[in-house]
Formats: structure tokens, sequence, C-alpha cells
């Protein structure tokens, strides 16, 4: 007979590696690990301080978000654990910061997932996101020496991944032989380089540049040559579709101004771009992995229903989006001996819920518990971000346009 810390009875376990659940599961969980996962009749003799039958609610494994800004949004590590997400990687801060929420998770001082963070942006002058967001998430490079010590500067910090920024349409990008320099720098330590970016000529520099992953899938038309070329070359793509959704109704509020009108129907039009794009992706053989671009408009701090919804739309099994959120996550993140699925030896890490996440994405409201580590963790409504400030860039539209019109008188 084994004792341990807590006992699971009576569940649907879905493991994260086979595609029908276990009825009449059972888990056993001591220090944080997973000791059994399994049929009721094959576990072993236990006693266990705490029992929790949960008569037939269905167990999945802690959900991985693989794109989210949350450090700068009150609460939103906790709600992204008390809604079934127990690792996250923000992808854009002040790199201090980053380590300040990480440290507090590794040391249990907070609510929170597992924390795992780029920290700022690598950009050139006047590149994204330079021209919308605050400065301590950019970090400017200019030349191939530069590129290689800042890679090395963020590694020293303990950053997991090297992002770059790039932006076509909005001003200068870094060039071919500074994103080479990004990447073999990263590669070199061991980090993989992920690339925000929305159009063709963006997309074609990553794979130029060998990087290793894209943030977004593109939101123009893209050749399938270069669908092609990236599923060649391995690129993962995180598709964050519904994103571009949540910024056409923020915009949508300002839609009788002529700036708000035109961002509306780019954001619209991009989103079905983006949803028709990665349909393609997918038909071609390309590998996706799952994240919400979370603290932007409309985005939850937990479990993007609507974006599961997008990823059925786009022709994924709902076992699929189960697979591209836990176990391939953890592939990712380098991190799946620990997490992403439900085995012995690994960190029980997972949600419970009432009703089947795996018939109806809507049944993710119907969170009983989160555990992570084992340690039993309610749920609580799910958090957004506050409304944007859309009149700054209002303003900085009608300040171009005075500028420019002065120019030409």
């Amino acid at each position: 007979m084994i004792s341990v810390q807590l006992a699971i009875v009576n569940a649907m376990i879905y493991d994260g590696r086979h595609p029908s659940p276990i009825p009449k599961g059972v888990l056993l969980i001591d220090h944080g690990k997973i000791n059994y996962v399994g049929l009721q009749q094959s576990a072993p003799s236990f006693q266990a301080a705490e029992i929790l039958d949960v008569k037939d609610a269905y167990i999945i494994p802690g959900l991985i978000d693989l794109h989210v800004h949350c450090f700068d949004h009150h609460g939103s590590l906790e709600s992204f654990l008390r809604n079934g997400v127990t690792t996250i990687r923000d992808l854009a801060s002040d790199p201090f910061h980053g380590l300040e929420c990480k440290h507090q998770e590794l040391s249990g001082k907070t609510l929170s997932p597992r924390v795992y963070f780029s920290g700022p942006i690598l950009t050139c002058p006047g590149g994204y996101p330079t021209q919308l967001w605050n400065s301590q998430i950019s970090l400017l490079v200019k030349g191939r020496f530069q590129a290689q010590e800042k890679v090395k500067w963020l590694d020293s910090l303990g950053i997991d991944v090297i992002k770059i920024g790039l932006e076509n349409e909005l001003g200068p990008c870094l060039s071919e032989t500074e994103i080479k320099a990004i990447t073999t720098m990263a590669h070199d330590l061991g980090k993989k380089v992920t690339a925000h970016l929305t159009n063709e000529k963006d997309f074609e520099l990553c794979l130029k540049g060998s990087v290793d992953e894209l943030a977004h899938i593109p939101a123009r038309p893209v050749s399938d040559d270069l669908w092609k070329e990236a599923i060649l070359k391995g690129i993962r793509i995180v598709p964050t579709i519904h994103a571009h959704w949540g910024w056409a109704c923020e915009w949508k509020k300002k839609e009788a101004h002529p700036f708000g009108h035109h961002c509306y129907l780019g954001f619209e039009s991009g989103y079905k771009q983006a949803l028709g794009n990665l349909e393609r992706f997918l038909n071609l053989g390309g590998k996706i992995i799952y994240g919400t671009d979370a603290g932007n408009p409309f985005l939850p701090f937990g479990v993007s229903v609507e974006e599961w919804k997008d990823l059925r739309q786009a022709g994924l099994s709902l076992l699929e989006c189960l697979s591209i959120s836990t176990i391939q996550a953890a592939e990712a993140l380098g991190c799946q001996e620990q997490v992403g699925s439900l085995e012995v030896g690994k960190f029980a890490d997972l949600g419970i819920y009432t009703d089947n996440p795996l018939d109806n994405p809507e049944n993710f409201k119907t969170i009983i518990l989160t555990l992570k580590n084992g340690k039993k963790i309610a749920p609580q409504p799910v958090q957004y971000p506050k409304a944007f400030n859309l009149d700054f860039w209002i303003n900085q539209w009608n300040n171009g346009k005075n500028i420019q019109s002065e120019n030409t008188q």
C-alpha cells in the first residue's frame, strides 16, 4: 500500500496522450507530482490524506498559453490560474519585471501559473513596437554586433525565448543580417526566436533569418511557396486568431472617426485573412501551438473559448486543440518532462470541469477546480483587460495628418 496526499476518484481523465478519456479514473498525487493515473481497478492499494470524489467530472492537463501580455495587468496571473491555465509565456515585458514575476511564482509567494517570458522585443530604431507601445518593451539594436550583444545580455538575465518585432507596414525593420545574427546567437545559447509579424514581407525575413516560431499567423495574403518553405524548415506558428477580432471590436467604438473606421475595417479584414491563412497552413501540413495574445482587447486572462472556436473553424478537432494547448506547447517550451500531460512523475497541473470541454469549448466555463503542483485552487470569474485609450492613437493620427498637410503647403 502506498501513501499519498491526494487521491482524485471517479473522474473522466484525458491524460493528454491518448484520444479517449479514462472512465472512472483515479489520480494519485503526492508532493505535487502524479504518482498514478489510470483505471480505478488497476490502481495500487493506497491511503490518502484526502480523497476527492469528482463524480464523473472531466479532468484535462493544465493548459499552456504561449502568447500573453499580462505582467502589467493586476490580478491577471491569478485569473489565468483560477481558470485552468497553469503555464503562460509573456512575450513583451520589462525584463526585470518579468524576472520578479517569475521569482514570485517559483517562491510560491503569489497565485500564478508557471511563468516563462521573453523580456523586451528586439527591434531597430523606429521599428515595431516603438511606434505603439512604451519603450520598456523594446530593445533597440543596430548592426550585427549589437544584435548579438543584446541577445547575450537577455540570456544572462534568464529570459526563456528571444522575440523580434517585424512590421514593414508601420516603419523600418531589422535587416536580414541583424535577424540572422540574433537567431545564430540565440541558438548558440540554446534559445529559440519568435517573431511578431503581419505580412508576407515580414514572413520572408523570418524564413531567411532562421526564426523558429511566428508569434502570430500573418494577417495578409501569403504565397504557398512561403507556407511550404516554413513547413520544410519546421517553423511553428502561434495563431492568435481572435486577437484581430478583439481589436476590431475595440476600434468599432470609434467607428465614427475616419481613423477609427479605418482601424476597425483593417482588423476585421485581418481576422478573416488570418483565419484563411491558418486553414491553408494546416492543410499544407503546418504545425501550430496555442497562444491567445491575452492582454489585448476582449481576450480573457484564462482559456479563450473564442480562440478554440476559431481553431475549430480552421479545421482542428477539439482533441487537436487540446494537444497544441498542452503537450505540444510544453515541447515548445522544453518542459515536456514536467508538464503538458497527466503522467507519472510529472507535476500535477490540471483542470477539473463539470462538463466536457472536448465536447464544446463553452464547457471551459464549468471549471470546478484547478490544480497546480497538486495544490487545489478554486475558480473565480475570468478577468479581461481594461478598455484601451484609443484617443491616444487617434491624436497621433491627427497630428501626423496635420504635419503632412503643413509639409505640402
